[in-house]
């Protein structure tokens, strides 16, 4: 929690430090603080979720905790995927080289792109929002009767069908991506004898895209590890142990983003210089 919260938190200051003295935000610095913002409303939510969860199990039984706890979790996290897949889809349309029309349609107009990614995970979260609180209700409801519905039951299923596929669309475009990327990659080194600055931008690229798609796979699993610790395992052992994999997305892809990013490790060496000249001053008195 403390990594993501330090990793997203420097994201975001970097980029406002340098648009306040630039007056310029451009489109990928304003993703990636979208993108850190998101992560740390993600990690609070998370973490004061489990702590609530671990301090009294009533909170289960709450219905208005329930639905305010769903939406921001839900919100926050579809959020911070969408910011993902924009990234994925900036990379593709910045550095990828296709003679296809419908690419280079998309190329030109590349704001307006990542606008209609946008909008569209808006709309899919309002319906999200709407079959949430229909959930909560439905699971209130089935705690206080304590009977079995097979209308509830069935409506319960469709819930989480429809979240699966809400965050199944994003990893797919982002993997969609991923793979046209490598094929712009080979087809760009069949015509280069040598490794050039575009083939750099490329790798560069790419395992930003493979960091992504690894660590949403792995949150993806600890999301559904976590319902079935929940409600099929008794053990306080593997919900804790759940509940740490949903940190590793939020608080490991930040730092290896500023690991791939100029601007931001550029200035992640700057602090760590002056931190190290501040502690070499601090062992002389």
């Amino acid at each position: 929690f403390l990594l993501g919260i330090l990793g997203n938190g420097f994201i975001v200051l970097v980029n406002c430090i340098d648009w306040i003295r630039s007056r310029k935000f451009s489109l990928i610095d304003f993703i990636l603080t979208c993108l850190a913002i998101s992560r740390i409303f993600v990690l609070c939510i998370m973490i004061s979720s489990t702590g609530l969860y671990v301090i009294s199990e009533e909170i289960q039984y709450n219905k208005n905790l329930l639905i305010n706890l769903g939406f921001l979790w839900t919100g926050s996290n579809y959020f911070s995927i969408a910011c993902t897949t924009c990234i994925s889809v900036f990379y593709l349309l910045r550095i990828a080289n296709f003679s296809n029309f419908l690419f280079l349609w998309m190329k030109r107009r590349i704001h307006k792109v990542l606008l209609i990614i946008a909008l569209g995970a808006v709309f899919s979260f309002c319906l999200c929002l709407l079959q949430k609180n229909m959930a909560v209700e439905i699971l209130f409801q089935n705690q206080v009767n304590s009977k079995k519905n097979v209308t509830l039951d069935f409506l319960m299923i469709r819930y989480d069908l429809f979240l699966t596929i809400m965050f199944l669309i994003p990893f797919v475009v982002s993997l969609a991506s991923f793979l046209l990327l490598i094929l712009s990659l080979c087809g760009h080194l069949r015509h280069m004898k040598g490794v050039d600055c575009s083939s750099e931008a490329h790798v560069r690229a790419l395992k930003a895209m493979i960091s992504f798609l690894l660590l949403f796979i792995l949150h993806y699993l600890s999301n559904i590890m976590t319902m079935w610790a929940n409600h099929i395992l008794g053990s306080f052992v593997a919900k804790i142990f759940v509940n740490t994999l949903l940190f590793f997305c939020p608080s490991g892809h930040p730092l290896l983003l500023i690991l791939w990013n100029s601007k931001l490790k550029k200035a992640s060496l700057c602090v760590l210089r002056k931190l190290r000249g501040y502690m070499n001053l601090r062992k002389l008195f």
